[in-house]
């Protein structure tokens, strides 16, 4: 009789940027770089592995999360901590490091503009009021150079409750959740030292003004340039902006 194969180890297909923050670490233990030695600048890494830089950018983000790796602004990349062979990410489980921030900003992008739409039909003028104070208080902060994220993370789930569909606002609540992963604090402390910043936190307070008019296109089209704008702080142009 055949014994069973065993079912305990299932196969699963790493994600990209799973896969492409175990190469670098294989990189580092295979040329023995030693803590504080440079790496490979990201477009040279993109290149060499036939990938995009905004998902070599996405796995350096996991590595400097871990520890492993510190990005200076403009600076290059350096050995923060050598890794062990075959080490997992640190947030792991089960061996799945879960969806990353691109994939997770990539479903926003999907729902999101909707959700501004509808809620500019539907937002009830208190709702309205209260999103305009978190937007000029994300705005404020972000002119200050102090945290915002938190009032950021309330302006959208308000949004999506002013859109009064209780699934979409389920939905944007676990995206929300989600982004509060390790490897957003790398993000967000990035997306804040930006001298962009003030400007991207800007276009929430024009959206306010679309909801006050009714203006669902308008409100669609400012989220869309929104989320596009954060995928580019965070991860460089993958694709030209929304205009207006």
């Amino acid at each position: 009789m055949i014994p069973k194969f065993p079912d305990r180890a299932k196969l699963r297909r790493p994600r990209l940027y799973e896969e492409i923050a175990r190469r670098v670490m294989d990189y580092i233990l295979d040329h023995d770089i030693a803590v504080g030695g440079r790496l490979p600048a990201e477009s040279e890494i993109a290149a060499s592995l036939g990938v995009s830089r905004p998902a070599v950018r996405e796995a350096i983000v996991a590595l400097e999360t871990a520890g492993i790796v510190l990005a200076k602004n403009g600076g290059g990349l350096f050995v923060l901590r050598r890794p062990r062979r075959g080490a997992l990410l640190p947030w792991a489980r089960r061996g799945d490091p879960g969806p990353g921030p691109r994939e997770q900003l990539r479903a926003r992008q999907l729902v999101e503009p909707e959700i501004a739409a509808e809620a500019a039909r539907r937002a009830t003028p208190e709702q309205i009021a209260t999103l305009d104070q978190l937007a000029r208080a994300v705005s404020a902060a972000a002119a200050a150079g102090l945290p915002f994220a938190d009032d950021a993370v309330e302006f959208h789930l308000l949004l999506a409750e002013a859109a009064a569909n209780a699934p979409l606002a389920e939905l944007m609540g676990r995206l929300l959740d989600s982004s509060q992963h390790d490897m957003w604090r790398v993000l967000r402390a990035r997306a804040q030292a930006s001298a962009t910043a003030s400007g991207r936190t800007g276009l929430r307070e024009k959206l306010v003004a679309a909801l006050r008019r009714r203006d669902p296109d308008r409100a669609r089209l400012l989220m869309q340039l929104h989320l596009a704008e954060a995928e580019s702080a965070g991860f460089g142009s993958t694709a030209p902006s929304p205009q207006g």
